[in-house]
């Protein structure tokens, strides 16, 4: 059985007169304040979509670990003293930047804070980041999971670029 559809609410019509109290607080939102609002929305969706995007890069490094240590571990008994170095080095490597990933998207670090003299965060994890693709190559398993770490890094160079205007942070 089909219910009958509530009344529409009363909408003032063109013989209704408008409420006093709510034309005058409309008037005084109006201006300078409404402008404010619009660029602090702005300013906080940006932010939120740049902590995003952070929180994907973490989690992505997350899972190109994963690969990468599954792919390890499948082939560990053939590993030379080389492949062991540069397993562990990865590994370390990894954890070095799902930590500045995190840290980034909690807002505790920005990819513009200076780590070491004129090196920011984005600069030293780009090493990191190479370190990491190289001694993953020198792993005798697949390649392919520790070229997937550019994807992380290709987002947050994209976050890092957007940013160019700001001033460095310390």
């Amino acid at each position: 059985m089909a219910h009958p559809d509530p009344e529409p609410e009363s909408k003032p019509g063109p013989d209704t007169e408008p409420d006093p109290a709510a034309e005058a607080g409309s008037e005084a939102d109006s201006g300078t304040e409404a402008e404010v609002e619009v660029e602090e929305s702005a300013e906080a969706k940006q932010q939120r979509t740049i902590s995003r995007f952070l929180w994907y890069c973490s989690w992505l490094t997350v899972l190109t670990g994963v690969f990468l240590l599954s792919g390890m571990l499948q082939t560990f008994k053939t590993y030379s003293g080389l492949a062991w170095l540069g397993t562990v080095v990865a590994v370390l490597c990894l954890l070095a930047l799902i930590a500045a990933y995190v840290a980034c998207a909690r807002g505790q670090l920005t990819l513009r804070t200076r780590l070491l003299g004129p090196v920011d965060l984005f600069q030293l994890s780009t090493v990191v980041v190479a370190i990491a693709v190289i001694c993953g190559l020198l792993v005798p398993s697949s390649n392919t999971a520790a070229l997937a770490l550019l994807l992380p890094w290709a987002l947050t160079y994209w976050m890092y670029g957007l940013d160019r205007t700001k001033t460095p942070t310390t």
